[in-house]
Order: C-alpha cells, then sequence, then structure tokens
C-alpha cells in the first residue's frame, strides 16, 4: 500500500499525516461547534433568527489553519445543525450561508499570486467566484417559486447547489492557501476585512431569507416575509452576528495563547 502511495504521491508519509492532521483538527472545532448548537447560550429573536457563538469555532479554524479547514468543518456544522437543531435543514442551510463569507472574504483578500501565469489563474479564480455567487443566488430566488408545492425535491435541490458552489471555490483555491495568517493579527486589517466580509453577508442572506427560508419555514409569500421582517433588521442581525463571531474568534486565537499551542 505504501509503495503504491509513493509511486502516486511523493513524501506519502507526510500527505498521509497531514491529511490524518488535518482529519483531527476539522473533527475538533466541528464538535466544539456541536456543543454551542445544543448549549443555551443564544439569544432568540421574533423572526426566528438567533444570535450564538455556533460559527466561533470555524473561524478559529480559520485563522489558525486557513480556508480549507475552515470550510471542511463548516461542512460538518452544517449536518450537525441539520439533525440536532429544531430548525433543522433550512436552519442549517442560513447558518452554513451565514457562516462562509466570513472566511471566504478574507481569503480573497490575502491570496498570494506572482507571474503572468498565476495572474491568469487569479483572475480566473475571482470570475468564477464572481459568477458561482450570482447564480447561487438567483438559484435562491426562483427556486421555491418554481418548487414551492415539491418541499422535498427543493431542499434537496438547495443542498446540492450549496455544496457545488463551495467544492467549486474549494477547488479554484486549493493551490493558493494563505501563506501568513499571522496578517490576522492586525486588528486594523481583520477590521477592514470584517466590513467586507458582513457586507456579503448582509446581501446574500437577505436574499435567501426572502426567497428561500421565510416562505418556507414559516408558509409565507415573499411579499408577505418582506412587510414582516425588513431588510435593515436581517442585514442589521447578521452584523451582530458576523461582530460577534469574528471578534470572539480572533480574541481567542491571537489573544490566549491558542495560536502558539496549535503551531
Amino acid at each position: 500500500m505504501s509503495r503504491i502511495g509513493k509511486l502516486f504521491i511523493p513524501n506519502f508519509y507526510s500527505f498521509l499525516m497531514k491529511k490524518i492532521n488535518e482529519i483531527t483538527i476539522v473533527a475538533l472545532f466541528a464538535a466544539m461547534s456541536a456543543v454551542l448548537e445544543l448549549s443555551p447560550i443564544k439569544i432568540a429573536t421574533q423572526w426566528g433568527m438567533k444570535i450564538d457563538l455556533v460559527a466561533v469555532p470555524i473561524l478559529i479554524a480559520f485563522f489558525l489553519f486557513g480556508f480549507r479547514v475552515a470550510l471542511e468543518t463548516s461542512i460538518i456544522m452544517f449536518f450537525a445543525i441539520s439533525i440536532m437543531s429544531p430548525t433543522g435543514f433550512i436552519g442549517a442551510t442560513m447558518k452554513w450561508m451565514a457562516t462562509v463569507p466570513m472566511f471566504i472574504v478574507p481569503t480573497l483578500v490575502t491570496l498570494k499570486f506572482g507571474g503572468e501565469r498565476e495572474l491568469k489563474q487569479k483572475l480566473l479564480t475571482l470570475s468564477g467566484i464572481l459568477i458561482s455567487i450570482v447564480a447561487l443566488i438567483a438559484l435562491f430566488g426562483t427556486l421555491f417559486v418554481l418548487l414551492r408545492d415539491k418541499e422535498i425535491i427543493s431542499h434537496l435541490l438547495v443542498a446540492i447547489s450549496c455544496i457545488t458552489f463551495y467544492l467549486s471555490f474549494w477547488l479554484l483555491t486549493r493551490n493558493y492557501e494563505l501563506k501568513r495568517l499571522g496578517s490576522f493579527k492586525n486588528i486594523y486589517f481583520i477590521t477592514a476585512t470584517l466590513i467586507l466580509a458582513i457586507i456579503v453577508r448582509g446581501i446574500t442572506t437577505t436574499v435567501i431569507n426572502y426567497y428561500f427560508a421565510i416562505p418556507t419555514f414559516f408558509g409565507m409569500s415573499t411579499e408577505d416575509a418582506i412587510h414582516w421582517i425588513p431588510w435593515y433588521i436581517i442585514m442589521g442581525l447578521n452584523a451582530i452576528q458576523g461582530i460577534i463571531d469574528v471578534g470572539g474568534a480572533w480574541t481567542l486565537a491571537f489573544k490566549t495563547g491558542i495560536s502558539k499551542l496549535f503551531r
């Protein structure tokens, strides 16, 4: 087995140990998210949204180990919330879609490229991401309208679309993992990227709430959802949640010595 591995993967033992370590780290932080999902540390709102700490371990994983580990941890969180939360699949989808921009945006800001070949790859990556985001929002905008009477099919297509979108993003950026995670220690840099991430998060979650989550979960039309909860409430709650997620993770990662421990 090792000979086969060495034939196709140079330094097979190092590769295997790296993957084992990565799986262990993902499992650890995903378990933390699951525990926080079950804990009473949360504030519920009248619109079905809640402020919690579930995404904090994912962003700690991002600050310490980069985009890929954070994405893998968020996928495990998605399935855990689907099983454990009263909101089930819908709540898990919304939590996932709200959390991922908080580390996708910093990833885009800190990708390092050089040379003509890598410049072309950067343009390809950014173009692919932009097209994927537009396509994903358009999908959520039409999905409920087209399949409102077939909820199981609708949920399945949403899951497939989410997985496809983030898998494609992972494939596009897999060769451009963050080179210097320590750059996030700078409070001004992380604040600037936080503002950008909150804007992306707010727009995405507002559209998905109006066209998918609220109509599906509460059984009301998009028009009724817009009158029930104004857009600025959705964006405001997501901004608060984003600040808590990033602020809590940043403090724990860089101000408590955890980063040195994992290194």
